[in-house]
């Protein structure tokens, strides 16, 4: 069995999703948190360039992948979690994308939130919500067209992202958005109440972001 060290800064951010995808692979690694000094004299001591971004997985002390969406990729292979044919994982593939596609526009929310100013960050989430959330929420529906799993009929990793990221919407930034869109909150319910995940979520200290 490989051993995997999955690095990120401290909080959920883009990491969550994948030490969600270990947990509920069931698979053995180290969830190795750091702060920006840390991050730092990691890199030096690993011999990484200075731009290398978080999160990165490292497999057996030797190999390095970087970048959620690779680190996502990889674990979901390993693990069954990327479908059962290209078209499923092409499926998959549009579903992350989507996930992604939610992320750069997040940053006057993030950076109002680590400023603690809060009448800032409110109106942040409103343009935010109203201008990207909304319109990806609705294809989101679409692509789960009422089903358990937004492909095939088992998990895939386009589950987890999706359960991940508004569940963490909802938990940072607005408990209430998630309810405008019943199916995925449906969903979200349900990925949230598999017995290895719902141990985690019960055990997670909360988080900024």
């Amino acid at each position: 069995m490989d051993k995997l060290e999955l690095v990120s800064l401290n909080g959920r951010g883009r990491a969550e999703a994948l030490r969600m995808l270990l947990i509920v692979s069931k698979a053995s690694f180290l969830d190795h948190r750091v702060n920006l000094a840390q991050w730092k004299e990691f890199k030096r001591r690993e011999q990484l360039p200075d731009d290398t971004k978080l999160p990165l997985l490292r497999i057996n002390g030797k190999r390095t992948i970087v970048g959620s969406v690779e680190i996502g990729k990889f674990i979901a292979s390993e693990f069954g979690l990327y479908g059962k044919t290209k078209a499923e994982e092409s499926q998959i593939d549009d579903v992350v994308n989507l996930v992604e596609n939610l992320q750069p526009n997040l940053a006057p929310v993030i950076r109002a939130t680590l400023a603690k100013d809060f009448i800032k960050r409110k109106e942040a989430w409103a343009e935010y919500k109203e201008t990207t959330l909304a319109p990806i929420l609705e294809k989101l529906t679409e692509k789960l067209d009422g089903n358990d799993f937004f492909v095939g009929k088992r998990l895939s990793w386009a589950d987890i992202i999706v359960a991940e990221i508004l569940s963490r919407f909802a938990s940072c930034f607005d408990s209430n958005f998630i309810h405008n869109h019943p199916s995925l909150k449906h969903h979200l319910m349900s990925i949230e109440k598999i017995p290895s995940l719902a141990k985690y979520i019960g055990d997670r200290p909360a988080a900024a972001f």
